[in-house]
């Protein structure tokens, strides 16, 4: 029995344990929101985190709703053709900043290439050499959508049809905001 009383009374000196800290949601999820710059924007990482997502970017805008709202506000048919010839310089302006970033890029990476070459350093060359070829295929393909924009294939020129549109919305819209008007005026 004597053995039996011994592990009773060393349970009975054992001190509780500690009690286990609370798990909060806050120490593992971040639900505040996204920082934004000094500007106060938001930046959002998107697509392939390169020059060329400006343009597809640029692509994706939602022209229906400018071309709504713009024929609210001025319904004139040359309002809607100066816009739509700003929307194409826009355009063209992008392709004119993401070519000049790929050419900028691609003058340093073969510099690093020269230089890296002559140092030996095998391994980081192939590295910056691949980099290279994804730039390369990145400027192809911009090279490619300016074609095609250009020569006014539908997903190049999809945000003109779209903007069209949301003007035509915009003009049926006020078309019968004035019918309505008229038949309260009769009624009365």
């Amino acid at each position: 029995m004597g053995l039996f009383n011994w592990f009773k009374k060393k349970e009975e000196d054992v001190e509780p344990a500690e009690a286990v800290p609370e798990i909060k949601k806050e120490d593992f999820v971040d639900d505040s929101n996204p920082k934004s710059n000094s500007n106060g924007t938001v930046t959002i990482t998107y697509g392939t985190g390169m020059p060329i997502d400006l343009i597809y970017g640029f692509l994706k805008e939602d022209y229906e709703t400018k071309g709504y709202e713009d024929a609210l506000s001025n319904p004139d048919i040359s309002y809607r053709e100066m816009n739509k010839s700003i929307i194409k310089s826009n355009l063209e302006v992008k392709f004119r900043q993401v070519r000049l970033r790929y050419t900028d890029v691609l003058r340093d990476l073969d510099f690093h290439i020269n230089s890296r070459t002559q140092a030996g350093l095998v391994d980081l060359v192939r590295q910056l050499e691949t980099k290279k070829e994804t730039y390369q295929q990145h400027m192809k393909e911009l090279n490619q959508m300016e074609q095609d924009f250009y020569n006014e294939k539908p997903y190049m020129v999809g945000m003109l049809f779209s903007y069209d549109k949301g003007f035509s919305r915009g003009l049926a819209a006020l078309s019968l905001e004035q019918l309505k008007k008229l038949d309260h005026e009769v009624v009365d």
